[in-house]
Protein backbone atom coordinates (compact mmCIF):
# COMPACT_ATOMS: atom_id res chain seq x y z
CA UNK A 1 0.00 0.00 0.00
CA UNK A 2 1.16 3.32 -1.05
CA UNK A 3 -0.93 6.82 -1.13
CA UNK A 4 0.17 10.40 -1.66
CA UNK A 5 -2.06 13.02 -0.34
CA UNK A 6 -1.33 16.38 -1.85
CA UNK A 7 -3.14 19.40 0.75
CA UNK A 8 -2.28 23.24 1.75
CA UNK A 9 0.22 23.39 4.07
CA UNK A 10 -2.48 23.94 7.33
CA UNK A 11 -2.48 21.38 9.84
CA UNK A 12 -0.21 19.35 8.23
CA UNK A 13 0.71 17.06 11.52
CA UNK A 14 -3.05 16.96 12.52
CA UNK A 15 -3.85 15.65 8.83
CA UNK A 16 -1.32 12.95 9.17
CA UNK A 17 -2.74 11.77 12.05
CA UNK A 18 -5.81 11.26 10.38
CA UNK A 19 -4.73 9.52 7.39
CA UNK A 20 -2.85 6.99 9.76
CA UNK A 21 -6.22 6.77 11.75
CA UNK A 22 -7.70 5.47 8.88
CA UNK A 23 -5.23 2.64 8.47
CA UNK A 24 -5.24 1.55 12.21
CA UNK A 25 -7.81 0.15 14.25
CA UNK A 26 -7.55 1.32 17.42
CA UNK A 27 -5.07 4.43 19.52
CA UNK A 28 -1.56 5.17 18.29
CA UNK A 29 0.96 7.14 19.14
CA UNK A 30 3.65 9.01 17.22
CA UNK A 31 7.41 9.07 18.14
CA UNK A 32 10.35 10.36 16.45
CA UNK A 33 13.93 8.85 16.29
CA UNK A 34 16.93 10.68 17.66
CA UNK A 35 16.79 12.53 14.21
CA UNK A 36 13.54 13.70 14.45
CA UNK A 37 11.90 11.18 11.76
CA UNK A 38 8.13 10.52 13.03
CA UNK A 39 7.12 6.92 13.13
CA UNK A 40 3.66 5.34 14.71
CA UNK A 41 4.99 3.30 17.49
CA UNK A 42 4.25 -0.14 17.21
CA UNK A 43 1.90 -0.42 14.23
CA UNK A 44 3.14 -1.03 10.53
CA UNK A 45 2.00 2.10 8.65
CA UNK A 46 4.99 3.92 7.48
CA UNK A 47 4.50 8.12 6.71
CA UNK A 48 6.36 10.94 5.56
CA UNK A 49 5.46 15.42 5.04
CA UNK A 50 6.89 17.43 2.98
CA UNK A 51 5.55 20.83 2.47
CA UNK A 52 7.08 23.83 0.93
CA UNK A 53 5.16 27.37 0.67
CA UNK A 54 1.13 26.80 0.89
CA UNK A 55 1.84 23.00 -0.90
CA UNK A 56 1.90 19.88 1.24
CA UNK A 57 2.38 16.46 0.81
CA UNK A 58 1.59 12.97 2.94
CA UNK A 59 2.52 9.80 1.83
CA UNK A 60 1.42 6.51 4.14
CA UNK A 61 2.46 3.17 3.05
CA UNK A 62 3.43 -0.16 4.83
CA UNK A 63 7.02 -0.23 4.08
CA UNK A 64 9.30 3.32 4.87
CA UNK A 65 8.52 5.78 2.45
CA UNK A 66 10.18 8.99 2.09
CA UNK A 67 8.23 12.61 0.18
CA UNK A 68 9.94 15.85 -0.77
CA UNK A 69 8.16 18.77 -2.05
CA UNK A 70 10.21 21.82 -3.86
CA UNK A 71 8.50 25.02 -5.35
CA UNK A 72 9.73 26.56 -7.84
CA UNK A 73 10.88 29.61 -6.21
CA UNK A 74 13.82 31.12 -7.71
CA UNK A 75 16.83 30.43 -5.24
CA UNK A 76 20.87 30.36 -5.79
CA UNK A 77 21.33 26.54 -6.24
CA UNK A 78 25.26 26.58 -7.47
CA UNK A 79 26.85 26.19 -3.74
CA UNK A 80 24.46 23.25 -3.14
CA UNK A 81 25.36 21.91 -6.21
CA UNK A 82 29.24 22.46 -5.97
CA UNK A 83 28.68 19.28 -3.21
CA UNK A 84 27.63 17.53 -6.02
CA UNK A 85 29.39 14.80 -8.37
CA UNK A 86 31.12 15.77 -12.01
CA UNK A 87 28.69 13.76 -13.28
CA UNK A 88 25.49 15.39 -11.49
CA UNK A 89 26.94 18.83 -12.23
CA UNK A 90 27.38 18.04 -15.82
CA UNK A 91 23.50 16.49 -15.91
CA UNK A 92 22.11 19.45 -13.74
CA UNK A 93 24.28 21.95 -15.59
CA UNK A 94 22.20 25.13 -14.85
CA UNK A 95 18.76 23.56 -15.39
CA UNK A 96 16.76 24.54 -12.26
CA UNK A 97 14.28 21.92 -12.86
CA UNK A 98 17.28 19.21 -13.04
CA UNK A 99 18.38 20.37 -9.52
CA UNK A 100 14.97 20.40 -8.10
CA UNK A 101 14.35 16.89 -9.20
CA UNK A 102 17.87 15.62 -8.09
CA UNK A 103 17.07 17.62 -4.74
CA UNK A 104 13.90 16.19 -4.27
CA UNK A 105 14.88 12.58 -4.96
CA UNK A 106 18.32 12.95 -2.37
CA UNK A 107 15.58 14.27 0.56
CA UNK A 108 12.96 11.76 -0.16
CA UNK A 109 15.19 9.02 -0.20
CA UNK A 110 16.96 10.51 3.29
CA UNK A 111 13.58 10.46 4.99
CA UNK A 112 12.81 7.18 3.87
CA UNK A 113 15.93 5.84 5.60
CA UNK A 114 15.40 8.47 8.67
CA UNK A 115 19.18 10.06 7.78
CA UNK A 116 20.35 13.19 7.40
CA UNK A 117 20.83 15.72 4.54
CA UNK A 118 24.41 16.74 6.58
CA UNK A 119 25.55 12.88 7.02
CA UNK A 120 24.36 11.69 3.77
CA UNK A 121 24.40 14.10 1.48
CA UNK A 122 28.16 13.21 0.22
CA UNK A 123 27.14 9.73 -0.06
CA UNK A 124 24.29 10.11 -2.47
CA UNK A 125 24.20 10.50 -6.19
CA UNK A 126 21.54 11.10 -8.60
CA UNK A 127 22.14 10.36 -11.89
CA UNK A 128 20.16 9.27 -15.59
CA UNK A 129 16.99 9.02 -12.97
CA UNK A 130 18.98 6.43 -10.37
CA UNK A 131 19.84 7.43 -6.85
CA UNK A 132 22.94 5.86 -5.74
CA UNK A 133 24.00 5.57 -2.07
CA UNK A 134 27.76 4.67 -1.03
CA UNK A 135 28.19 3.75 -5.10
CA UNK A 136 25.34 1.84 -4.50
CA UNK A 137 22.06 1.78 -6.78
CA UNK A 138 18.81 1.87 -5.00
CA UNK A 139 15.80 -0.09 -5.86
CA UNK A 140 13.57 1.41 -4.40
CA UNK A 141 10.36 3.03 -6.42
CA UNK A 142 11.20 6.63 -7.28
CA UNK A 143 8.27 8.56 -8.60
CA UNK A 144 7.85 12.16 -9.40
CA UNK A 145 4.88 14.60 -9.99
CA UNK A 146 5.22 17.89 -11.82
CA UNK A 147 3.17 20.18 -10.43
CA UNK A 148 2.15 24.03 -11.22
CA UNK A 149 4.13 25.41 -8.75
CA UNK A 150 7.09 22.67 -7.89
CA UNK A 151 8.34 19.03 -7.56
CA UNK A 152 7.51 15.92 -5.67
CA UNK A 153 9.35 12.94 -5.23
CA UNK A 154 8.41 10.01 -3.70
CA UNK A 155 10.85 7.41 -2.53
CA UNK A 156 9.76 4.15 -1.20
CA UNK A 157 9.07 -0.10 -1.42
CA UNK A 158 6.21 0.04 -3.65
CA UNK A 159 5.45 1.43 -6.90
CA UNK A 160 2.88 4.02 -7.05
CA UNK A 161 0.00 3.87 -9.05
CA UNK A 162 -2.30 7.15 -9.98
CA UNK A 163 -5.40 6.06 -8.65
CA UNK A 164 -2.97 5.99 -5.50
CA UNK A 165 -2.72 10.22 -5.70
CA UNK A 166 -5.21 12.09 -4.28
CA UNK A 167 -6.13 15.12 -2.88
CA UNK A 168 -6.83 15.65 1.35
CA UNK A 169 -10.28 15.67 1.97
CA UNK A 170 -12.14 14.98 5.45
CA UNK A 171 -14.38 12.23 5.95
CA UNK A 172 -18.01 12.72 7.96
CA UNK A 173 -17.19 12.32 11.71
CA UNK A 174 -13.58 13.73 10.94
CA UNK A 175 -12.19 17.43 12.53
CA UNK A 176 -9.01 18.88 12.86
Amino acid sequence: MLEVYFTKNESVHKKAKILIARHICGSFEVKTEENGKPYVDGNPVYFSISHSGKVAVIALSNSPVGVDVELFKRRKFESIVSRFTDREKSEINVDFNAFLRNWTAKEAFVKMNGGTLAMDLKKLEFIDGNLFYNGVKQDAYLNFFNLKCGICAIFGGVPLSERDVKRFRLRKGETL
